[in-house]
């Protein structure tokens, strides 16, 4: 009967000495991966993004334009971006995208642009060209804004159109294009 006290004494302490084992190895593991080196807090203030009409575009239909007739008759999304007074303190900086791109392999051509207007001075512009399988692009890189007083509303347009270039378009006529457009900020103190 001595015997057995000992075994299942034995059996319950090595029991717990592997569940210990486990638990600090489990611990260890979760401390080291866990581990961050962000200096400061948390910020929770953002900039004001507002579209005029929505981020979602949806072309069904694809017409050339001259290039000098895209402010007329090309596809715009409008959107303002309001840096309020509370990030005065702050370096501020915005990346504007466009994500979940579904479009047609005729359209990822040279000919079919875009152009990012803000406050009606051209800051970035492209073309579809080198897309290949992407499903999202940058429009406009992470840019830096300083506006000189608080709150600044910063207006951009976004316009997008296949260039007319006198040459038969027939094929690229009637082509899908949709995509959402994505505005990204970074606040850093």
């Amino acid at each position: 009967m001595e015997l057995k006290k000992i075994i299942i004494v034995l059996s319950i302490t090595i029991a717990i000495a592997i569940a210990i084992m486990f638990g600090a190895s489990y611990a260890w593991y979760a401390y080291k991966n866990a581990e961050t080196n962000i200096s400061g807090g948390t910020i929770k203030k953002t900039p004001t993004i507002i579209f005029s009409q929505t981020e979602y575009i949806s072309l069904k239909q694809t017409l050339p334009i001259k290039d000098n007739d895209r402010y007329n008759y090309a596809n715009k999304n409008s959107f303002t971006i309001t840096i309020d007074k509370n990030l005065e303190d702050y370096e501020k900086g915005i990346e504007i995208s466009l994500i979940n791109i579904n479009m047609a392999d005729e359209l990822k051509i040279a000919n079919y642009k875009y152009e990012l207007l803000q406050n009606n001075i051209k800051v970035a512009n492209g073309d579809f060209s080198n897309i290949g399988s992407n499903k999202s692009l940058i429009i406009m890189p992470m840019t830096k804004l300083s506006p000189a007083t608080y709150p600044t509303t910063y207006s951009y347009e976004l316009l997008i159109w296949l260039s007319d270039d006198e040459s038969n378009q027939n094929t690229l006529m009637n082509k899908g294009f949709s995509a959402k457009i994505s505005i990204n900020s970074a606040i850093k103190k």
